[in-house]
């Protein structure tokens, strides 16, 4: 296969197949770039997405944490209050689950 001269090129095929060719070729190289870049953007977003769900996930798992201890505080300052201000020493449990019950109307 020989090589071909722009010159040549030029005058056998004229100047706006030679330019339409070189163009072809600039935009199909920059389209396959520009896909390329896109990919690793996108992957590197993905990346980031992933992180923050992990973050996420953990900031969720403190603070159920956070809400069991409260609960078990409340329940603990409720029975003092009873106990020594309206005589009643019943226990509050807080680990007990509580069943809901749909109402038909």
């Amino acid at each position: 296969m020989e090589v071909i001269e722009i010159g040549k090129a030029m005058s056998d095929y004229g100047i706006a197949i030679v330019v339409t060719a070189v163009f072809s070729v600039l935009i199909f190289w920059l389209v396959k770039r520009l896909i390329n870049e896109q990919s690793t953007t996108n992957k590197n977003i993905l990346n980031m997405f992933k992180v923050e769900l992990k973050a996420l996930h953990q900031d969720g798992l403190k603070n159920a944490k956070l809400n069991r201890k409260s609960i078990n505080m409340i329940g603990t300052l409720t029975e003092y209050l009873n106990r020594h201000f309206n005589g009643c020493n019943d226990k509050i449990n807080s680990k007990k689950k509580v069943k809901k019950e749909i109402q038909e109307k």
